[in-house]
């Protein structure tokens, strides 16, 4: 894994004015539990998210957050690593229904491998696939089942799936410009690369066309990056991971975040530095079973899912000393209870 200077990145520029946004969060406190933790409280819960990254496997770390917020306050340990910014509510969606979904995403639900998954796909296959009738209701859907009134900043992948499932769940702002929220699409959050037609996206310059309220400054115009070779898991959940160190590093505090099933899948339950942290209610269950769904199961299409994310220190000792070979920032995933819409 290639070493990032998160500093360079912007953190300096960026700091000043996430602080100042993070009085306007707009999001019950009960849920946003590392505002709500004392101070030693929260470096041991730093502590053990770091000590989880250590652990020599691929798949996801996931931590209890009723087991560290009942970590007795230790006056006399101060070595403890520290968030590089303060935290982010994010909610992240998975595009709807597209062209090459149904019937891949129907056999891979019946259990199916992931060459057949993949046969299914390619057989369905569309550039830059866009959403079915069935993708624009589920996004409608989900615009009316899911309170995103506060979200400051939307964040896409820039394949057409995605955009349009953006501006479904949460339209375009008709106010004046001045007033208009940020719509960014960036590369990082497109779908595994590479072999499959509806992974390539359509030039910079057709896209400003289709979606013209949203800004593409941040991807070049031509697609050089796709090639007839799939994407590496390894790969695609690096992409990812430097995603989410990008949307800690805006000034908005509430996010949404649209993205891809295997983009997603491979980034939050297979990279190194990110930890996933259940801060689910006990009260939270699926509607269907009284079990409470598994955070690391895939997304399933235009599913929402609420997260406070954090990037933490990962350079530190337990003498509390730096490490010469800084190693990449841990970002910790806490899911919390979604937020309904209360005009239901």
């Amino acid at each position: 894994m290639k070493p990032i200077a998160f500093i360079q990145m912007g953190l300096s520029s960026s700091a000043t004015a996430a602080a100042a946004a993070a009085q306007r969060i707009h999001h019950n406190t009960s849920t946003f539990r590392t505002a709500s933790l004392p101070p030693s409280a929260l470096r041991q819960q730093a502590e053990e998210v770091i000590k989880a990254t250590t652990k020599s496997t691929r798949h996801a770390s996931i931590i209890s957050t009723n087991s560290l917020n009942t970590v007795a306050e230790d006056a006399t340990n101060n070595h403890m690593p520290k968030p590089l910014l303060p935290p982010k509510r994010v909610m992240i969606i998975r595009h709807g229904q597209a062209q090459h979904n149904p019937r891949a995403e129907a056999a891979r639900e019946a259990g199916c491998s992931f060459d057949e998954f993949l046969r299914l796909m390619e057989l369905d296959d569309a550039h830059d696939a866009d959403l079915t009738d069935l993708g624009e209701n589920q996004a409608q859907t989900a615009r009316e089942r899911h309170s995103l009134s506060d979200i400051e900043l939307v964040v896409s992948s820039p394949l057409s799936r995605a955009l349009r499932t953006a501006d479904l769940v949460h339209p375009p702002s008709k106010s004046s410009d001045s007033a208009k929220k940020r719509r960014i699409a960036i590369e990082h959050f497109r779908e595994i690369n590479g072999k499959l037609l509806n992974a390539q996206r359509r030039p910079r310059s057709v896209l400003v066309q289709k979606f013209p309220h949203w800004c593409f400054q941040e991807i070049p115009e031509l697609d050089n990056s796709w090639t007839e070779e799939l994407e590496s898991r390894e790969d695609c959940s690096e992409r990812g991971y430097r995603g989410f160190l990008w949307v800690l590093q805006q000034p908005e505090q509430n996010v949404l975040l649209v993205g891809h099933g295997g983009l997603l899948n491979y980034t939050m339950n297979g990279h190194a530095n990110i930890v996933l942290v259940d801060g689910r209610g006990q009260s939270n269950k699926n509607t269907e079973s009284d079990e409470r769904r598994c955070m690391t199961k895939r997304f399933g299409n235009c599913e929402i899912r609420e997260f406070i994310i954090t990037a933490w220190d990962s350079a530190w000792n337990n003498d509390g000393s730096n490490d010469a070979n800084q190693r990449d920032p841990v970002i910790t995933l806490e899911e919390v209870t979604l937020s309904p819409n209360k005009s239901l």
